[in-house]
């Protein structure tokens, strides 16, 4: 039956809303309800409709909605076909992928762009380095070429001697969420920062690294979790951890929710595995890795910070601002090393049972394409919610790495002395932490100068007393 614009109502709006945010176009809205309600109606009718109903507009912004999910995944190094598959089953992209990689070229996305394109470097000085290289033994690839000289020369001792190369344990997991791996991390303890981490087993994705000054408190450690089960909608089959004490929590949320939600569950006791660190593999390669790019660099800038008299971690006062300012450095800094190590791709590795040609994000997000199995047991978020209630009621002072009163010192500070304190980064942290040390110290001088004010109420006096009961709690 043809309907007129007078007879196409309101009722149909929440159908042609429906069918808009799926991704039809109009052709096919108006073949839908044809075939599904039994009227027809014309393009110039279902135009006008939608400009009624905001539709049009709304069409617009999903287009922008598209072009950033386009620009996300295109900037995380996947390919034409990886991105299509992530619009069409997470974003209700319904184009072919032709029609994707045209869009993609009208956004003027392009991964072919190098320094020399960019100007920031000249052709000569790229002429000049490689040259530079093939005159050093790194250039000239010596462990290659006498791997080969004694390959050619003793082949049979080279065959021998391989046979008593260290055989490796294989670890076989059949997809993303079947084991949640967790440990912490004390290389920077010996500045008053810690780590704690968790990785999934089979993508090797880093589902979180928590930056404060313990990661002894099963409180911590416990409400790290939970934040986890809320952000990815549930639990794994398994959570791994060492046999320290700070992991009951965790384990004791992990089991009693796997009683709940997992039905084919039949021990919940086994969802929770207590092991070696040495047998905990995945976490324990991630804190290789991250030693390796991230942390030993991070030591030896602050080694040098101390050397050089920036800082003295005896002094109370200078190590409660030295926390204040590194504790949300490290976790911001540590943040984009996570970004960047889960959007990476991994070379292709035919001896692995695990996925490689792939990054961590694309292998936890759509295991199916990798031969994987989804492993999530869901979990509503009302009953993370009402755990974390029970337990952390007071969670965000948990996470609290100085006292309050502390930053609010600092932020009366800045407004007294009119201090314009930047973003702080690893490039200016120990200029602003020398401007506010100064400042705290020209507030404590004017404090003591008074006879009628308590000397136990300065900022040091209260610093040294926060850090004693922090030693001994």
């Amino acid at each position: 039956m043809r309907i007129t614009l007078r007879n196409f109502g309101h009722e149909f709006q929440s159908i042609v809303t429906e069918l808009v945010n799926a991704g039809h176009n109009d052709n096919e809205i108006r073949q839908s309800l044809q075939e599904n309600h039994s009227i027809i109606v014309s393009q110039r009718t279902l135009t006008r409709r939608k400009e009624d109903w905001g539709l049009i507009l709304h069409a617009s912004q999903q287009i922008a909605d598209t072009e950033e999910h386009i620009k996300k995944y295109f900037d995380q190094g996947l390919t034409y076909s990886q991105i299509h598959h992530a619009l069409t089953t997470s974003h209700n992209y319904t184009h072919s992928k032709r029609t994707l990689q045209r869009k993609i070229t009208a956004m003027q996305l392009s991964r072919r762009l190098d320094d020399l394109d960019t100007a920031r470097v000249t052709i000569e000085a790229v002429v000049s380095c490689v040259m530079h290289l093939h005159l050093t033994p790194e250039g000239r690839n010596v462990g290659y070429r006498l791997a080969l000289i004694n390959r050619t020369l003793d082949p049979d001792g080279v065959e021998n001697r391989a046979k008593r190369v260290l055989k490796r344990r294989v670890f076989k997991t059949p997809g993303p969420n079947y084991i949640w791996s967790a440990d912490g991390h004390d290389k920077l303890k010996k500045f008053g920062i810690t780590l704690y981490g968790f990785i999934d087993a089979w993508s090797r994705k880093i589902l979180g690294i928590y930056v404060h000054i313990t990661n002894n408190d099963p409180r911590h450690i416990g409400y790290y979790y939970l934040q986890l089960v809320k952000e990815i909608g549930g639990i794994p089959r398994r959570t791994s951890t060492d046999k320290g004490t700070e992991t009951i929590h965790l384990a004791g949320h992990q089991i009693n929710l796997t009683q709940q939600y997992n039905e084919e569950c039949i021990d919940p006791t086994q969802s929770h595995l207590f092991t070696k660190s040495t047998h905990n593999q995945k976490i324990e390669c991630l804190w290789s890795q991250l030693m390796k790019q991230y942390n030993s660099e991070l030591i030896n800038k602050l080694f040098t910070a101390i050397e050089e008299s920036f800082y003295d971690p005896q002094d109370p006062l200078e190590q409660l601002l030295f926390i204040y300012l590194w504790v949300p450095l490290v976790q911001r800094s540590l943040d984009d090393w996570t970004n960047n190590y889960n959007t990476y791709k991994r070379r292709l590795d035919k001896k692995s049972s695990l996925p490689t040609r792939c990054s961590a994000d694309w292998c936890f997000n759509y295991p199916e394409e990798q031969g994987g199995e989804q492993g999530l047991i869901k979990v509503p978020g009302e009953a993370a919610d009402a755990l974390e209630k029970e337990f952390y009621p007071e969670g965000d002072e948990l996470l609290r790495t100085t006292p309050k009163w502390f930053s609010d010192i600092i932020s009366d500070l800045q407004a007294a002395f009119n201090l314009a304190i930047p973003i702080v980064t690893v490039h200016n942290v120990w200029d602003v932490f020398t401007v506010l040390n100064k400042a705290i110290q020209a507030y404590d001088t004017a404090w003591l100068s008074d006879p009628s004010n308590d000397p136990s109420l300065s900022i040091a006096a209260r610093c040294d007393r926060a850090l004693k009961i922090t030693q001994t709690v």
